[in-house]
């Protein structure tokens, strides 16, 4: 059974509640779900379609939604999108669904390190998932944030990058920030193209994640299967 909400799970809101005849509440409750998904245009009438991506290597799904173009979102941009499904294909390459709302996440690809690895800062963060989708690692966590600009971003070990295993890095760097400024933890969503390691040519079989998680500080790295 496909897992429709591997980041969060479902939540179910209470969409009408009113009384029969009788007196009686009548409730209608309407599933909804919270995905990462990439916007990929609109259809022949107009509307938004998404696509889905499956868990590790499973088939994506493609989304039709009931509005229009989300707003300043550009063809092939990852966002966390809220919606309902209204209808299912019997052989589950589509869904019709009404989209609710969409948040913008942080969207990149790897990077390769130009400087010695120990100059990067890998402040910490709270994990609280970490799951691979086609050419995409996903995050979600909390990190420090303060009102002035950061970095967070995930870069690989160049000496590894035509290795089995990749080392990767989860830089963040809160830059020139005071060290009496106060710190706030903020939620972050994060999709990172890994298409260049699934190529055919490329050697990686396991990209090793380096991070510094103050939910598991016994657990210093995270493998992800990448083909």
């Amino acid at each position: 059974m496909r897992n429709l909400l591997y980041l969060i799970l479902a939540i179910f809101a209470l969409s009408a509640c009113d009384r029969n005849h009788d007196g009686k509440l009548d409730e209608t409750f309407e599933t909804q779900v919270v995905d990462i998904v990439t916007y990929t245009g609109l259809d022949q009438d107009n509307h938004a379609t998404f696509r889905l991506d499956g868990r590790d290597d499973d088939p994506s799904v493609t989304l039709f939604s009931n509005a229009g173009a989300p707003n300043k979102v550009k063809e092939n941009e990852r966002l966390l999108l809220t919606y309902s499904i209204n209808h299912r294909a019997s052989d589950n390459s589509y869904w019709n669904i009404d989209a609710i709302g969409f948040s913008r996440i942080i969207n990149d690809s790897l990077r390769v390190n130009a400087n010695p690895l120990d100059t990067y800062q890998m402040r910490p963060i709270r994990l609280i998932s970490a799951w691979r989708t086609g050419e995409y690692i996903n995050l979600y966590g909390q990190a420090e944030a303060t009102s002035k600009s950061r970095l967070l971003y995930m870069m690989i070990d160049s000496e590894t990058k035509y290795n089995e295993t990749v080392d990767a890095y989860l830089v963040h760097d809160l830059l020139n920030t005071p060290s009496d400024s106060i710190f706030q933890w903020r939620d972050f969503y994060m999709s990172v193209n890994v298409a260049a390691l699934k190529s055919p040519n490329a050697p990686c079989h396991t990209l090793r994640l380096y991070l510094n998680d103050l939910n598991n500080q016994k657990i210093t790295y995270r493998d992800f299967h990448i083909k």
